[in-house]
């Protein structure tokens, strides 16, 4: 105890931080020092090592254990910094990432509406003409001689499938009804 460091004695293990254990499994206890060098400054030790001083058991100057502690944690606190950058970089870059998949189904999405309203427009066209053509073939059975109705009467054909409010009605099995 008569060194100024621990790392003058010449022990086959070394301790980083501060311990709580003696190689041989003792709890440590704290220490002064009574050289003339080292007056008062505080070690750690267990007790069989204080007793029998010839054996090679843990010691360690107490401000060395706290600059190895506090080398530690800013190692410690370095490495949980690169940690959260590279986990914030790969975080931004899955979310660009995702940011172009939705922009890509967004923009997908918007074309598939946009060509069924013109199927859809296309389909209304179609059966414009479709209406037109019917009623201009049918227009002789419906002058009024035959049939009046009103526009609150439901009509129906004779396979009871279509409802309208029309005096002349042509179901989709192509039966023509007058019902009044």
């Amino acid at each position: 105890m008569s060194s100024s460091t621990s790392s003058s004695r010449s022990h086959s293990r070394s301790t980083l931080g501060i311990p709580s254990r003696c190689w041989c499994g003792s709890k440590l206890t704290t220490f002064a020092a009574q050289t003339k060098e080292n007056l008062y400054r505080r070690f750690y030790r267990c007790e069989i090592g204080v007793k029998r001083q010839s054996e090679a058991h843990l010691f360690k100057w107490i401000d060395e254990a706290i600059i190895d502690e506090i080398n530690l944690v800013d190692s410690k606190h370095c490495q949980l910094e690169a940690d959260v950058q590279s986990f914030k970089n790969s975080t931004t870059q899955r979310l660009h990432e995702h940011a172009k998949h939705v922009d890509e189904a967004l923009f997908e999405m918007r074309r598939i509406i946009h060509d069924q309203a013109a199927s859809l427009a296309e389909l209304k066209r179609r059966s414009d003409n479709l209406t037109q053509v019917i009623e201009a073939d049918f227009a002789p059975l419906g002058n009024g001689s035959a049939v009046t109705t009103t526009e609150s009467t439901p009509q129906h054909c004779c396979c009871s499938y279509c409802f309208r409010n029309l005096s002349i009605v042509v179901c989709q099995t192509k039966h023509l009804s007058i019902v009044g």
